[in-house]
């Protein structure tokens, strides 16, 4: 997200309102356009494929458990990264060796490539769909894991115009071919998985369309296109272990509990392959909608009023300021966040208070079961404390607390699954409570992991201890990879 601050300062100058609705427009489409996109893409091939009987209801199952398990998985192997790669490229952008980005990235690529594969093989043992839906399932696995790779590298160069063209492109398609296998292809698909496999293909192509535009973009973006040394970033996994465990434990926290629910009451199998629970699923993914606010907040808040705080305190920091300016940068930047923090708990709180109020009244037009919107309103909190907990764990990031940022990563997948675990004999009644309850106690932790670190930020800055390479594992890897791709 560094660097729209420019952006979004120069229309917060503007005084008036429009300026102000291009703002937070500008950053929801940094922070939520491609999920919501992505989102309104499948909910869109959904409604198509129901009110124009495109599909059976079994046909339409099993498209949509196949979209379902790409996405998630893929934000599994992308959390193993993530961090990690990103750390790299701000050092590579500061440091400006930006020779280096480019072998990264496809560094990157390769890396993705090779760990989806195994995921690939660990699912096909389990599948039993025929050769050609196992195909498409792979082809749409490594279409998307390769989207979030190219969307990570743009987004560290700001080309952010190019990721949402990108992104609207493929859906335009998506939602085209849907229509043109109505309009057309009906007739002939006739034979077992015929209509969800064309469905599948459809979407894929879409998702293709999106990665060539952002691939497109990737070129343009950087020109210089050396592929020296592409796994040097690996080193950073023996530097940054921290970042790693961050991002890993919490993209599996988001999903532990919809995994161990999986296999409780009310949990389903369907074609012998895609297990999954039909209820809890789709309250989760409707609660996810509600804490869109939060990002979008968020960013303005980091990007404008903060971050001029926090520059001014490490520039006098690093440049030799004063104890005098030093302490009042401090008390500066402490006032900021804590004022910004107490802003986004209420806006955000105030709209999920909203939305639980009037959750019957809102799903019920959805013609959703009573099962599900109690569930929704469970989950809806728990979307709340998760999207705190995101917002937290950055801020400890940008404050350099690796080890806090772990152990809250550490805490959200633990707690998530116990709970999850304790709760599962319970049935309905325990379903959403779990998530409600893990993210909640993570909440509560960062938020005082924050404040008592940023307390003592001057004496962290100045007396940070910094511990002892322990490994050289994934350095001597990379230098073996690089050996070999040379």
């Amino acid at each position: 997200m560094a660097g729209i601050g420019f952006k979004l300062q120069k229309l917060f100058q503007e005084d008036y309102f429009s300026a102000r609705l291009k703002a937070y427009a500008f950053a929801g489409l940094v922070t939520s356009g491609p999920w919501l996109i992505v989102i309104v893409t499948i909910a869109l091939t959904q409604w198509l494929t129901t009110y124009l009987s495109i599909a059976s209801f079994e046909e339409r199952t099993t498209f949509n458990l196949t979209i379902s398990y790409c996405f998630i998985f893929s934000q599994v192997i992308l959390g193993i990264q993530q961090l990690v790669v990103t750390r790299y490229l701000a050092d590579c952008f500061y440091e400006k060796r930006y020779k280096e980005i480019f072998p990264t990235f496809i560094g990157m690529t390769k890396m993705t490539i090779a760990i989806a594969a195994v995921f690939y093989v660990v699912f096909l043992t389990f599948s039993e769909l025929p050769f050609l839906s196992n195909l498409l399932i792979l082809i749409l696995f490594l279409t998307i894991n390769l989207i979030w790779v190219q969307f990570l590298f743009l987004s560290a160069a700001k080309f952010y115009q190019a990721v949402a063209y990108s992104f609207l492109g493929g859906a335009a398609v998506s939602i085209i071919s849907v229509l043109l296998i109505d309009r057309f292809l009906m007739p002939y698909l006739t034979a077992p998985f015929a209509t969800s496999m064309a469905l599948t293909a459809g979407f894929t192509l879409g998702m293709l369309v999106t990665l060539f535009g952002l691939f497109t973009a990737m070129l343009l973006t950087f020109p210089n296109r050396e592929t020296k040394d592409p796994f040097s970033y690996l080193s950073y996994f023996d530097r940054h272990p921290a970042l790693f465990w961050t991002s890993f434990l919490y993209n599996i926290g988001v999903w532990v509990s919809n995994w161990v629910i999986w296999f409780s009451e009310g949990g389903a199998v369907h074609l012998g392959t895609f297990r999954y629970h039909p209820v809890y699923d789709t309250a989760i993914f409707l609660s996810y909608l509600t804490v869109i606010p939060t990002m979008t907040i968020f960013v303005i808040s980091v990007e404008t009023r903060f971050y001029e705080r926090y520059r001014v305190f490490y520039g006098y920091v690093n440049e030799g300021g004063t104890l005098q300016q030093i302490n009042k940068a401090k008390a500066a930047m402490l006032l900021i966040l804590r004022q910004e923090l107490q802003r986004l708990v209420r806006n955000q709180g105030l709209f999920t208070l909203f939305v639980l109020i009037f959750a019957s009244t809102l799903l019920s037009s959805l013609a959703l079961s009573k099962e599900t919107i109690s569930i929704f309103q469970m989950t809806t909190i728990g979307a709340f404390s998760n999207a705190m907990v995101l917002v937290l764990t950055l801020l400890l990031l940008y404050f350099e607390d690796q080890r806090g940022a772990c152990i809250t990563s550490l805490l959200f997948f633990a707690v998530n699954g116990v709970f999850a675990v304790a709760l599962a004999p319970f049935g309905y009644d325990g379903f959403g409570l779990s998530f409600a309850l893990g993210s909640t106690v993570t909440f509560a932790y960062a938020l005082i992991r924050l404040i008592q670190y940023v307390d003592e930020i001057d004496y962290h800055t100045f007396c940070r201890y910094e511990p002892r390479q322990r490994s050289t594992r994934f350095t001597r890897v990379g230098e073996r990879l690089n050996r070999r791709s040379a």
